[in-house]
């Protein structure tokens, strides 16, 4: 089949509309005690509470009452893709895991950073090199980030967007639970496994997500997944909709957020998009720059 696909943008308040924000996020009382997944209704698999984000990302509040303590177990290791992938920028900001500030540590250059609860960021350098640069009141700092599966990371968003729906609209979404739930499984789905990503927003320490469904007849998916952690963006369109299939995929539509309209070194325009159905573990290359106030000095 021909996928040709249009991102749009300023259209996407036109197309959809609020369905959830996961701060508003309430598990119906009917659906509690029955996972989503697996079907499973055996209460003692139901001893933990799962929450909607990760824990890392800030999430201390939102938690869902429809997902037992075996799937929960499932969806870590696609968290911790999403933790690898976005530690380092993110471990720059006073947001707590469990119990402290997560340590960040670059094997390859060869330093780690950890958030204080003084408010400072601690540096700690084994080596010498220009992956730290302090001039002009300004920190320049680079990494490789943690090692992290992009397909990995992809699923733990559409997961997030998959636990906000209610069952009536997640039962569209049924011939994808194998593809969720398997470590290993990669497929080819109508809907590419596209995600819109932007690392350097002004950045928050609780996380927001939002799911989206579209409010009029258009060439688009129905629903779009939006999730702001930290300094970073996302933008996905949950795979496996039944009602997709009816979609005129040689001119697919997906209306975005302007925040993945960005411009590279060369000054010239395009979208921050990536194909994230790949297995194979990699690391991406970011920078991040920070200025220092005038009553403050790096610490030796």
């Amino acid at each position: 089949m021909e996928i040709n696909i249009h991102y749009e943008i300023d259209t996407i308040s036109d197309i959809y509309e609020d369905y959830v924000y996961m701060s508003k996020y309430e598990t119906k009382s009917e659906e509690k005690g029955t996972c989503k997944y697996c079907g499973t209704t055996d209460l003692n698999k139901f001893k933990s509470k799962a929450h909607l984000a990760p824990e890392f990302t800030g999430n201390k509040d939102s938690f869902c009452y429809n997902e037992c303590d075996d799937c929960n177990n499932t969806f870590s290791a696609y968290e911790y893709s999403l933790k690898s992938f976005g530690a380092f920028k993110n471990s720059h900001l006073p947001i707590k895991g469990k119990k402290k500030f997560p340590k960040y540590v670059d094997g390859y250059h060869g330093y780690s950073l950890q958030f204080k609860d003084d408010n400072s960021l601690m540096i700690s350098t084994k080596k010498e090199g220009d992956f730290l640069k302090v001039s002009d009141d300004k920190v320049k700092i680079k990494s490789l980030t943690m090692p992290f599966v992009p397909l990995n990371v992809y699923k733990c968003l559409v997961k997030i967007a998959f636990s906000l729906m209610e069952d009536k609209d997640f039962n569209k979404f049924k011939s994808g639970i194998s593809w969720l739930m398997g470590k290993k499984e990669k497929t080819t789905p109508l809907i590419p496994h596209i995600m819109l990503y932007n690392p350097n927003q002004k950045p928050i320490s609780k996380p927001i997500a939002l799911l989206l469904k579209r409010k009029i007849d258009y060439n688009a998916p129905e629903f779009s997944f939006v999730f702001i952690w930290g300094f970073y963006i996302f933008q996905v369109f949950p795979p496996f909709n039944v009602l997709d299939k009816n979609l005129d995929f040689a001119n697919l539509k997906l209306p975005i957020m302007n925040e993945f309209i960005t411009k590279n070194e060369e000054g010239k325009f395009g979208v921050s998009h990536y194909d994230m159905n790949h297995l194979e573990r990699i690391q991406s290359l970011e920078k991040i720059t920070f200025g220092l106030k005038k009553d403050r000095n790096i610490k030796s």
